[in-house]
C-alpha cells in the first residue's frame, strides 16, 4: 500500500508553485486582524509550498504533516530560503503546539485523505485552535468527482483506490449535506463546488490527467463568541 511518506520521495509529487488562493487568504486575514505577524497554520503541509509562501509574506508560520519525508523536505527548503517556520511531525487530528492559537489555518488538497470520523476530528481541532473570528480555508473532494467510486469502499463515501499514483490512500468524498454537517459549528462563508466533467478519458487517465478533480472550496470562520 502506498503512503504519502513514500510519494514525497518522488519529485513529481513536490509542487513548489503555491495556489493563488493562498495570497487572497492571507490578504483577507491581514484585513481582518491588526496583529502582526499573524499566526498561520499549514495543516498537512506536504513539501511546504504554502508554508514557504506565508513565511515570505512575513507571518509566523506553523506547519505539520504526518510524513517524515515531507518534514525533512520543508525544513531543507526553509533553510535554503533563509526563512523560519515551526515545523512538526503530527497526524492531522492533532495540533502539536498546545499553547498557540491561530488567526488562520489552511489545508489544501489533503484533509480528505482520511475517514470521515478523523476528518471531523481535524476540523474540530482547527476550530478549537483558531482565535475568535479566525478563518479556515481548504479543499475537499466532491461526490461528483470523476474518481468517485474507484477502488474499495471502506465506509460510505470513503474509498481506497486500487490504481494510479495514490493507490492505497484513503479518499473521502463530500456532497452539500455532508459539507454542512462537517462545518455545523462554523460560520460557513463560502462552500463552492467546482465541477469538472471529463468527456473522454484514456486507459491511463489517472496518470496523465493534469486538471483538478471536482472539489469543494471552503472558507469558514470561527464564530466570535467574545
Amino acid at each position: 500500500m502506498t503512503t504519502w511518506n513514500e510519494l514525497f520521495l518522488d519529485e513529481e509529487n513536490r509542487s513548489k508553485a503555491p495556489e493563488s488562493e493562498i495570497y487572497k487568504f492571507v490578504a483577507l486575514l491581514e484585513k481582518s486582524f491588526s496583529e502582526r505577524p499573524l499566526r498561520l497554520w499549514d495543516l498537512c503541509c506536504g513539501a511546504g509550498r504554502h508554508t514557504v509562501l506565508m513565511a515570505q509574506l512575513g507571518h509566523k508560520v506553523y506547519a505539520s504533516d504526518n510524513a517524515p519525508n515531507a518534514i525533512e523536505l520543508i525544513q531543507r527548503w526553509l533553510a535554503e530560503m533563509n526563512l523560519k517556520a515551526e515545523v512538526d511531525l503530527a497526524d492531522m487530528t492533532v495540533c502539536p503546539w498546545s499553547e498557540i492559537t491561530f488567526h488562520g489555518v489552511v489545508s489544501w488538497n489533503a484533509i480528505y485523505h482520511n475517514t470521515l470520523d478523523n476528518i471531523q476530528k481535524a476540523i474540530d481541532v482547527i476550530y478549537r485552535r483558531l482565535v475568535p473570528g479566525g478563518l479556515f480555508m481548504g479543499t475537499l473532494k466532491s461526490t461528483k468527482a470523476d474518481s468517485y467510486g474507484s477502488g474499495e469502499e471502506i465506509e460510505p463515501n470513503t474509498f481506497v483506490p486500487d490504481s494510479g499514483k495514490e493507490k492505497g490512500i484513503l479518499h473521502h468524498y463530500f456532497d452539500e449535506v455532508s459539507i454542512r454537517n462537517l462545518f455545523k459549528a462554523w460560520e460557513l462563508l463560502i462552500s463552492a463546488e467546482q465541477v469538472i466533467t471529463y468527456v473522454e478519458r484514456g486507459d491511463d487517465f489517472l496518470e496523465y490527467n493534469p486538471f483538478p478533480y471536482t472539489i469543494w472550496s471552503i472558507l469558514a470562520r470561527k464564530r466570535d463568541n467574545r
